[in-house]
Order: structure tokens, then C-alpha cells, then sequence
């Protein structure tokens, strides 16, 4: 039986705070619980009856061990309870109601305690804080809100932090004819979290597709590694919030940050999920991917036909935008298709019929279906039945093919809902608007690449060079910081790092010309805005007074030492860094280099340790990444150089989880080769143990 079995499956439920007052949210949850098929003991001291349903003045009263336990009392005397249920056998409990972690310090004390009682007992606990969760397939609706007793069951399970956003997108998935599973509230979640219910259901056959709505991610590591396992058996569609910042609104709902939107959304789609922009855009994806599933690919080819030439453009914009591949047809296909189409029409793909008749429509879609390059079809027609049937159309088609078919059309909703409904239950996705059918295409070939990238991912030996002792500082200053870049394998100048003017003097003697002078202390961390590198070094009298420069500034204990290196020709510059996430671990990073790093904010990111390949697709995903060409007749610069050195960073952070972050910027690029022209890297105060 799986962990949470007596939770999400219970023969027995007992409900204390189960009222007869429409005023209070036990008066909702029980009126929901009243359709469970199991047994049901409301608990309420004070009444006998509880909308007709007989009550017991406790827990031990009932007389058996109860599988799920559901609390709408208020905070401190929760514990009381959970004692009491832990004495009879209770499985697992809802908690639903607030005044904990979300609320401050008491708050959090109080839910440390139960979380601790629970434990002690065994008992899982679902919430505090969340309005609930329902399990359709089983009839329980186990949640205050009254909107989920009109809810009807369906192959979408829904995962959602905040327990009202669970419900509004349930209500959603019934608005376009579908329906739900299983909907879960976590709440506060300081035991049954996302992860776990994520496991729950990889295996539950009646969940076609799990959809998250996320906030913060307290354990993303977790998550990121329960999603891939997850992906390949179902698909996974997340929606996630943190964009701007919001971060103090979200502490005061769950307790939990919002964290960098950016490492959330580039962890899930590593992972395999697919990140949605919007809540609508998650429902349409969940839509999609509970009819149909593409086979994991590289780069599925899409097929576009379309009774009307405006939709056919926004939908093939939208897709190339998004890097989808639309083939265009072989010659055959379009020798077929030119024999039933007027001559002046488009036939290379997308095909525009020219306000179609229904035979020539069917024949055509056909003829695409039957291309090698095509992976997934696309058919819009707007709802004029005098030219397309599409229940005939589809029936006929689904005979002919195997391959996925995605109907998009646009009318009044008198017109089309019936069409609509027709066409789901031959499993045949539909949506109202161009933009919509898009959209749910993106999604069903984003699942498929993604799966690929996971069959393409492999296992590589990890480096581990240097581990450092409990006493070092803080900061690494950038001396030491490249003796360690350079022993992982990453280039870096001919250097010196010297104590005394007289070995700095004897070092800028002998070396290539010019030279730079940096100033290197492990209380600096950025040395361009106090004036602590001096360039284009070529006499001694230069470098003396570059020494006299670097004396004049002001550093605790005066611990500086001082840095020569030969200096760098041209190239392009990128930053490459890491650092172990507090949610996610090790991760590492790449963008545009130097000075203005920080002010494009242009970058890509991964859960380390990542592999060559993966390497390449973040360069790839840089705006700026055109700057490596080949561009514009421009230098083509050495992707692979920088690939590598993602790599090792990516491998160096994930063995060494005493450093909290490493720093290098800029990395300039080459048409060969690179070199980390600087380096910095943080060590944590209390290192914690190795991933």
C-alpha cells in the first residue's frame, strides 16, 4: 500500500469541527464529506447530530481505527486531537485550517509540534492551511469550499500549493467539458509535500496528467528528481509564479519565498515538465496531454492546415518562435494535394485550403497525415458546418492515422460547444482560437522533446580535486580561486601571485608584455569599482605606479597580496557560475560577460552536474548566444571550449558543497580556447553535508 493510500483512498473518515452552522467552514467540509461512500463520523462535542448524521463526542467514541482524519478547529487545540488519534490508529490528517507556520513564530512553533506528534504516530498530515482535496474517482471531496460539490471526475489530477488556486482550476478543466481526478491542496506542507503527492499519483492510473500551480519550492531538489522519475510514465505541466517580485505576499500565505523564478522554471523544464506561462495556458496543456502523447523525439515535424490563412499564420508564428519544427512537405505530398486545391493556394505547410469543401478538406488532411516529416497534425476551421463536418472529418481521419490530431476552430459558443464535446470524446483535443490551438500544440511536442533530452542524459565521472578545511574564510580570493579553476581544467593566465613590491617588480621583469595588476584580498569581491586592477601594463614605471594605486586602498587587517597576469588578447566575454541552491543544490550558469552582466540579465541555468550536450543548449538559449556565431560574417567563437567549462564547473559545485557560490566573469572566448580572466568563490559559514 502506497505511503499515502489512507489519505487520498480511505474506507473510514472522522471529522472534528464538523458543524451545523452555515457560518463556519466545518459546516462546508462536512456537507462536502456527506457524498463520501465510506464511513463517516462527524466529531462535535456539543451536538449529538450533525446534518443528520449521528456524532460522537470524540475520537475514541468511534470505536475503530480511522484511516483520515479532517480538522476545521482552530490552531492551538489541534495537538489535543492528533494525541487522541494517534492513540486509536489514525492514518493521516487535514489540517485545513491557519494560525501556523504562515503566521509567524508561535505559529510555526505550534505546527513543529504536531509535525513531531505525527511522526511519533506514523500519521501523515496533509495542509495546515489549505482548504483541502478531492478524489473524484471515489466520490470524496474532502474540502471547505462549496464549488467542489458541483465538480465531475476526469483523468487531470491537480497539485496546487495555494488550496483556493486548486479549486479555480478545477472549475477551469470543467468549463472546457473535462473533469478532474484527483485536486490537492498542500498548504503549508511540512510533511505530505508537492513531491510526495507528485509519487502518489506518477502511479495512479486514473491521473492521465498532473498539473502543478507552484509558488515557493522549499525542497527543489526533491521536486526537480521526483519529476524526472515522473515524466516518463505521465506527463507533468506546471505553472509557477515569481516573475516579479512578490516575495513578502507570498511568506504571509504558506510561510515559504517565492525564490528565483528563473532557476524554477529552467530546473522544471530540465526535469521534463512543461512550464506554462499562464494558469490558462496549464489547463490547456493538461487538456492536451491527458487525450494525447506524442513519442519522446528531438524534433517532431507539425503539419498545419487551415480552412482560413489568418489563423494558420498565428499559429505557425507562435510555433517557430518557440523553435517547433513545420517541414515543408515532401514533393509527393504536394503533388497530391495541388490536384484537389485551387493553384494559387499555399501547399508547402502550413496548407490553406481557401475556405475549404469538406471531401477536398478531408482528402488533403489525409495526404499530410500520410507525409514521413509529419509528427503531429493541426486543422483549423472555423465553424461553417456548409464546408467542414469535423465529427465526420475526424471519425474518417482517425481511421487513416495514428498520428496526434489537434482541432482548433472559432465560433459562438452555442455553435461549437457541441462540435466540442463531440470531438473529446473520439479523443480528439479542440480548442476555441488559433492562439489557444498553439499553444496546446507547443505543449504536446514540448513533453515529447523533453522526454528525448531525458533518454539522451547520462551518467559522467565528476571531479574532485580540491576539499576544503573548516578554518577557510569566506571569501577565496581570486589568487587562490584560479590555482583551483585551473587544477579542474579551465585555462587562466600566466599569473604570479606575490606578497612584497619586490617579487610583484622581479615577475613584471620577466614576463610577456603588457601586463595587469589586480589587487587580490579575500575581503574583495569585486575589484573594477574601487579601482583594484590596473591594465596595459608594458613599463616598470607603469607597474610601480599601478603598485603605489593598489596600496591606497583600504582593507581590513591589510591582507592584500598582489596579482600579475599577462594580459588577455580580444575575444568575447561570458560569465559561467555556480552555486549550491538553498532549494535546488548545485546549480550552475552562464550569460553575457563582463561589466554589464548584471544589466542584461541575460542567462541560462541547470541543476548541476550536466552533461556536454545540455552545456551547448544553454549557450543556445542565451539572447546573446549569437554573439559566439557564426554571425553576420563574424568570428565563430569555441562553443565547446565554453561548453566544457560548464561542465566543470557544474561537476566542481556538486562535489563540494562547502562553497556557496564560484564567480567567473569574464571568461573570454575564443576562436579557439578560453581563459578565466577573473575568479571568485564564497565558501559557507557551516558546511553542510555532500549531495
Amino acid at each position: 500500500m502506497h505511503k499515502l493510500q489512507r489519505m487520498f483512498q480511505p474506507a473510514s473518515i472522522a471529522h472534528v469541527g464538523a458543524s451545523n452552522d452555515p457560518e463556519k467552514a466545518g459546516y462546508h467540509m462536512f456537507d462536502s464529506l456527506k457524498e463520501f461512500p465510506g464511513k463517516l463520523y462527524p466529531v462535535n462535542h456539543n451536538s449529538a447530530e450533525i446534518q443528520g448524521i449521528t456524532a460522537y463526542p470524540d475520537l475514541k467514541s468511534i470505536g475503530s481505527p480511522i484511516d483520515l482524519l479532517v480538522l476545521t478547529i482552530p490552531a492551538e487545540f489541534c495537538s489535543d486531537v492528533i494525541q487522541e488519534a494517534g492513540e486509536i490508529g489514525t492514518g493521516a490528517v487535514l489540517i485545513s485550517g491557519g494560525g501556523f507556520e504562515e503566521s509567524g513564530k508561535k505559529g510555526r512553533e505550534l505546527q513543529d509540534k504536531i509535525v513531531a506528534m505525527c511522526r511519533n504516530f506514523g500519521i501523515r498530515i496533509l495542509g495546515p492551511n489549505t482548504s483541502g482535496f478531492i478524489n473524484l474517482e471515489i466520490g470524496l471531496k474532502a474540502s471547505f469550499n462549496p464549488l467542489v460539490k458541483k465538480l465531475h471526475s476526469g483523468s487531470i489530477s491537480i497539485v496546487s500549493q495555494s488550496g483556493a488556486m486548486g479549486v479555480i482550476l478545477s472549475t477551469v478543466v470543467q468549463s472546457i467539458n473535462l473533469g478532474v481526478d484527483i485536486t490537492v491542496g498542500s498548504g503549508n506542507a511540512p510533511d505530505v509535500s508537492i513531491s510526495d503527492i507528485i509519487e502518489y499519483l506518477a502511479d495512479r492510473p486514473s491521473t492521465h496528467v498532473i498539473a502543478l500551480y507552484l509558488e515557493g519550492v522549499e525542497d527543489g531538489r526533491r521536486l526537480y528528481e521526483t519529476i524526472r522519475k515522473t515524466v516518463p510514465k505521465k506527463p507533468v505541466v506546471v505553472f509557477t509564479v515569481g516573475r516579479a517580485d512578490i516575495d513578502d505576499f507570498a511568506k504571509s500565505h504558506t510561510g515559504k519565498m517565492i525564490g528565483s523564478y528563473e532557476l524554477k522554471a529552467a530546473a522544471l523544464r530540465q526535469a521534463g515538465a512543461v512550464v506554462a506561462s499562464s494558469s490558462n495556458d496549464l489547463i490547456d496543456a493538461a487538456h492536451i496531454l491527458s487525450m494525447t502523447r506524442l513519442s519522446p523525439a528531438e524534433n517532431p515535424g507539425v503539419g498545419i492546415l487551415t480552412g482560413q490563412a489568418g489563423p494558420g499564420m498565428i499559429i505557425m508564428d507562435y510555433l517557430r518562435r518557440r523553435k517547433v519544427y513545420i517541414p515543408e512537405l515532401k514533393q509527393e505530398t504536394r503533388r497530391r494535394i495541388s490536384e484537389e486545391l485551387p493553384l494559387k493556394t499555399f501547399i508547402r505547410n502550413p496548407v490553406d485550403t481557401a475556405r475549404p469543401e469538406h471531401e477536398s478538406f478531408f482528402k488533403v488532411f489525409s495526404y499530410m497525415a500520410d507525409d514521413p516529416d509529419i509528427d503531429v497534425l493541426i486543422a483549423f476551421a472555423m465553424h461553417e458546418p456548409m464546408c467542414v463536418d469535423p465529427e465526420d472529418l475526424f471519425e474518417r481521419i482517425r481511421l487513416h492515422t495514428k498520428k496526434p490530431i489537434i482541432f482548433g476552430t472559432s465560433g459562438l459558443p452555442e455553435d461549437i460547444d457541441r462540435t466540442i464535446q463531440d470531438l473529446d470524446a473520439l479523443m480528439i483535443p479542440s480548442f476555441v482560437s488559433p492562439d489557444r490551438t498553439a499553444q496546446a500544440a507547443w505543449a504536446l511536442i514540448e513533453d515529447a522533446k523533453a522526454r528525448h533530452r531525458l533518454n539522451l542524459a547520462m551518467d559522467h565521472p565528476h571531479i574532485n580535486v580540491v576539499r576544503y578545511p573548516a578554518e577557510v574564510s569566506e571569501y577565496i580570493d581570486e589568487g587562490d580561486a584560479k590555482n583551483i579553476i585551473e587544477a579542474i581544467g579551465i585555462p587562466v593566465p600566466d599569473r604570479m601571485l606575490c606578497d612584497t613590491h619586490d617579487e610583484a617588480e622581479d615577475f613584471f621583469r620577466t614576463m610577456k608584455k603588457p601586463g595587469v595588476l589586480k589587487i587580490s584580498s579575500p575581503h574583495i569581491c569585486h575589484k573594477t569599482e574601487i579601482g583594484g586592477i590596473c591594465l596595459s601594463l608594458s613599463t616598470e614605471k607603469q607597474f610601480k605606479s599601478a603598485l603605489d594605486k593598489i596600496d591606497a586602498i583600504e582593507i581590513p587587517d591589510n591582507s592584500r597580496r598582489y596579482l600579475i597576469e599577462q594580459m588577455a588578447p580580444e575575444g568575447i566575454d561570458v560569465i559561467i557560475g555556480a552555486k549550491n541552491d538553498s532549494s535546488f543544490g548545485p546549480t550552475v550558469m552562464i550569460g553575457l560577460g563582463g561589466v554589464v552582466a548584471e544589466a542584461y540579465n541575460d542567462v541560462a541555468m541547470r541543476i548541476a552536474p550536466i552533461s556536454h550536450r545540455e552545456a551547448l543548449e544553454m549557450i543556445s538559449e542565451l539572447k546573446s548566444g549569437i554573439l559566439l556565431g557564426p554571425w553576420r560574417r563574424q568570428t565563430s567563437y569555441d562553443r565547446d571550449a565554453v561548453a566544457d567549462a560548464l561542465v566543470r564547473i557544474g561537476d566542481f559545485i556538486y562535489n563540494h558543497p562547502e562553497l556557496r557560490a564560484i564567480d567567473l566573469n569574464p571568461v573570454r572566448v575564443y576562436q579557439g580556447g578560453l581563459l578565466a580572466l577573473d575568479a571568485l568563490m564564497v565558501s559557507h559559514s557551516q558546511f553542510r553535508q555532500p549531495v
